[in-house]
Formats: structure tokens, sequence, C-alpha cells
């Protein structure tokens, strides 16, 4: 069988081992376990085989307090959560810029790792948003990572329509979670805060039929959704057979008899992950992780013992991944 080059086009870094301690607080982890700071990473990658890593950028769970109080002001009435958001977003803007200032340092440092910047609608307009895309693309920003359901917000809102159209001109791939938020059955899985119901309402943000508009507005830009084994897989189906642009990463993996997925509820099984592949266009499938919450190796076996043609797997491990990013 052939050793496939690998790109992993979805993962996690932590500034300090601390950090990521408290970012991934898995019960039973050694410290020679933990991987996820720039310079443990090489060596990990070194060790697997994995040629580059794109790294999504977002806030670190110790100062996610802001987004926990942005998520109950859902539960107001409309005018009342808008009060409440322009108090809060300047203190996550502020925290995502100082952490997107970081990973594009650690691009440059670091060639392997290629950054993706955290956006959302907390930047305050639809100017600041794209001002914030070109700066960070100047500096070495490789793509845009949204994760509409842990800043609660709505992908397709208008406010975003200038960052799209920014990512657009600039060909940089946008890459979103697209799965439910929050999941409480990580609680299943090990004892871990994003597991906790953050609002009694659940309000799916990131559902993959709000990208429907986007795609739709924006049709050169490259639209990533993550996690394609989660729930609403068949969602992410009927936007594919309309929409040439949208693309899905592998990221945690698909349900079978050796594997229970990170949301288990109405998740894609292995059996079924060939098929979907090719109905999409195995052009449009790339290889993700999530690591280092979720283990890459299981991933990637499961990804190589499907029954696809070798070059399909050389498409979906590495070849997608760099046509998209340009590399």
């Amino acid at each position: 069988m052939e050793d496939f080059k690998i790109i992993d086009i979805h993962v996690h870094l932590c500034r300090t081992p601390e950090e990521e301690s408290n970012y991934f607080p898995i019960p039973g982890r050694r410290v020679q376990d933990r991987w996820a700071t720039p310079e443990r990473v090489i060596t990990y990658m070194d060790q697997r085989g994995i040629s580059k890593m794109a790294f999504m950028i977002l806030i670190p769970r110790q100062l996610r307090a802001p987004l926990y109080e942005k998520a109950k002001l859902w539960e107001l009435p409309e005018e009342q959560r808008r009060q409440g958001e322009k108090k809060l977003s300047p203190q996550i803007a502020s925290l995502m810029r100082e952490m997107n200032e970081w990973g594009c340092g650690i691009g440059r440092s670091f060639p392997r790792l290629l950054p993706f910047i955290g956006m959302s609608n907390d930047f305050g307009s639809g100017e600041a948003m794209a001002e914030e895309v070109t700066l960070r693309a100047s500096q070495g920003a490789k793509g845009v990572k949204l994760h509409p359901g842990q800043f609660s917000y709505f992908p397709n809102d208008k406010m975003s329509w200038p960052m799209y159209e920014k990512c657009q001109e600039l060909s940089l791939p946008v890459l979103s979670d697209s799965g439910p938020w929050p999941h409480s059955h990580l609680m299943m899985v090990y004892p871990n805060p994003l597991g906790l119901e953050l609002h009694k309402t659940k309000r799916e943000f990131a559902e993959p039929d709000n990208f429907a508009r986007v795609l739709e507005a924006f049709p050169r830009l490259t639209l990533i959704l993550a996690h394609l084994g989660s729930a609403w897989w068949d969602e992410r189906l009927e936007l594919a057979q309309k929409y040439p642009n949208v693309y899905f990463d592998t990221s945690q993996g698909f349900a079978a008899p050796d594997r229970i997925p990170v949301v288990a509820h109405r998740g894609l099984a292995e059996e079924d992950a060939v098929r979907v592949f090719r109905k999409i266009g195995v052009e449009r499938i790339i290889f993700g992780t999530d690591f280092p919450g979720i283990d890459p190796q299981p991933q990637l076996e499961q990804i190589i013992r499907l029954p696809l043609t070798d070059e399909e797997k050389r498409m979906i491990l590495v070849e997608n991944a760099q046509r998209i990013l340009r590399i």
C-alpha cells in the first residue's frame, strides 16, 4: 500500500503548554502527550509524516467568558441583546486581534504551519472585518476561520458580506464549523466545559443551510464546511449539488463500530462515506482532524481503509488542500 503524503487542514494550536492543558482538559493526558504548541507540533508532524497543518485561530478557553455571556444574550429581547453585544463585542474583537497577530507570526516562523485567522461579527462592521482580513493576509494568513456557534452569530448575516467579498478577492478560503453547538454529548466522552449548554433555546447558528445565501452571493469564494460526518450531512450534500464552491473537511471522522463520533446524533456512517464523497465529488473532500482535541491517527486510518482508489486518497489527503491553499 502507498504511503500517502498528508496535509491536515483543521487543527488548533496553543501559545504555551499551560494554555494547551486548559484548552484541552483531557483527563489522563500526560505532558509528553501534548503536542499543540508550535515547537512541539513540528516534532509530532515529523513523527507522523504530516507535511503541513492549517491551524484555526480561536480564543483560548480561559479567555472565553465574554463569549459565554454573549451566548446568554440570545435569551433576551432583541434590543436588549444588541445593547449587550455592543458592550461585549469590543472585548471579543480585541482578543481575536491578539490571537490573529500571534497566529500570523507563527506562520512566518514555521512555514509548515498555515494560519487561518479568527473572524466574527464582533469586529463591529463589515468594513472592519474586511480590514482585518486584508491586514492579516499581508502578514501571511492562508485563510479565515469562522465558528458561528461559539461566537453566537449567523454566517448569512449581511454584516459579513464585505469580509466574504475580501476573501473572494484575495482567494482566501473560509473554513467554518458547521456542526451543532454546544454539543452536550461531549460530556459523555470526557468532562469538557464545551459540552455545557450555554443557553436554554438551542440556536443552530452553523447549520449548513445557513451558508446557502453566502455561496449564492459569492460564487468565487472557497467555503470549506468542517465536520462532514456530523449532523446534517444530508444538508451538506444538497449544498454540494447546488454550489460548486463549497468544500468539506473530514475532521472528527465518521461513525463506525470502532469509532464513536464526536457528534453521534444523525452522524454519517463510515460505510456510507465513499458513496457520499463521490456524490459530492472527491475533489471537494479535504482531510482534517480537529487535533489535538481529537486523535488524528484513527481518523487517518479510517480514510486509508475506505474502499477508495489510491488516486482518490491522494486527493483527499494532500492534493485538494494543495490546490485550495495554493501551496
